[in-house]
């Protein structure tokens, strides 16, 4: 996945402030462009012998002043004001929105997205890192995003087999009308696994867990500073329908690289009941102390996801009911049978010792 920075060559995108919307490849960066390091890319292999695929990070809707298209179209930004009256241009990020309620900028978009895509690009993460705060009538913000539709339809049909997900400041722009087009969309650009209990939570409650992506990320997070084990933060990103590490390999202990490869393994075991499962809360991170799901895939077994965020001295962990099960049938946890009925009654009493503590287990129908 090559992130933000490979693009501009009049005005190179070193930093935030120039190069963005100029989607040609800087070769003094990336000598013999980008084709040629997806080439080298896919001669990689991963632990499977297959080959390793290739992931570009864009933000097609915006523009910095310092760019060559400004410099060509500075009309093709948004702008406050009509008939010829116009107010000074809003920046966010040191750059400007792009009207795409314009049908030449969606045309630029799709010609200047196709060429990068005619290359073997197998997964694309769309950026949106500016709020739309200038139009110039209340109409155009419909129209734009109708523009939008229309740029990512040409795209999604011209090239059918590259994995999209959407990305607006993190979780900014969670449309329902894009994940027709895109199967997710990154859930936030906080990664604090305490913090992402609350973010992965609230959003389930408006869009399916297969739309969220989960990423394990550095300890101590670069946002919080707070300090959680790498199981801890990993068990909170399988919540998520697309799993996912942001952490440098070479940094990794004999220890963590042995945990990081059973955490894999463990990710694309949970990932069926993520993706086709119906999910229980079955208890709310603002709510508790131990957050708890429930993901039962259609063939009735299930996998139970639990933590516990703080430890408590002498603190009576309440039981943790299950939902959604068949009462009159039997499952399996951890080698121990159960009644259905039990489960959702009774339920289970978890043991716990320390902060940012959790347990997956799984609960198979017999």
């Amino acid at each position: 996945m090559l992130d933000d920075g490979w693009f501009g060559t009049k005005h190179p995108r070193n930093d935030d402030t120039a190069g963005l919307g100029d989607w040609k490849v800087n070769e003094a960066k990336l000598r013999g462009g980008l084709d040629a390091l997806v080439k080298r890319i896919g001669k990689l292999r991963n632990g499977r012998q297959e080959p390793i695929k290739f992931g570009l990070w864009v933000e097609p809707e915006h523009v910095n002043p310092n760019s060559e298209l400004y410099e060509a179209h500075p009309e093709w930004t948004l702008h406050a004001g009509a008939a010829g009256r116009t107010y000074p241009r809003v920046k966010q990020r040191n750059q400007y929105i792009l009207d795409l309620s314009l049908e030449e900028v969606q045309d630029y978009l799709i010609a200047a997205m196709s060429d990068i895509l005619s290359l073997d690009i197998a997964y694309v993460k769309w950026d949106c890192n500016k709020a739309i705060e200038q139009l110039p009538t209340p109409s155009v913000g419909h129209a734009y995003i109708l523009g939008l539709y229309r740029v990512v339809d040409a795209l999604v049909t011209r090239f059918p087999d590259v994995l999209w997900e959407g990305c607006a400041s993190g979780g900014g722009r969670f449309d329902p009308g894009l994940l027709q087009y895109w199967p997710g969309s990154w859930t936030s650009d906080c990664t604090d696994p305490v913090d992402r209990l609350h973010i992965q939570t609230g959003t389930s409650l408006v869009y399916p867990p297969s739309s969220m992506s989960g990423h394990v990320s550095a300890s101590p997070n670069h946002q919080t500073g707070r300090e959680t084990p790498l199981v801890f933060r990993a068990h909170v990103a399988m919540l998520c329908g697309s799993f996912g590490l942001e952490m440098d390999p070479a940094t990794f202990s004999d220890k963590e690289r042995d945990q990081v490869r059973e955490l894999i393994r463990l990710s694309e075991r949970i990932s069926p009941y993520i993706v086709r499962g119906d999910l229980y809360r079955l208890a709310r991170p603002e709510q508790i102390n131990w957050p708890a799901f429930l993901y039962i895939h259609p063939n009735g077994s299930a996998v139970l996801l639990a933590y516990q965020v703080y430890n408590k001295i002498n603190m009576s962990t309440p039981a943790l009911r299950l939902h959604g099960l068949d009462p009159r049938a039997r499952y399996a946890i951890d080698g121990r049978e159960y009644a259905g009925d039990s489960l959702m009654s009774a339920g289970l009493r978890l043991p716990w010792y320390g902060d940012y503590q959790s347990r997956v287990l799984f609960v198979d129908r017999l």
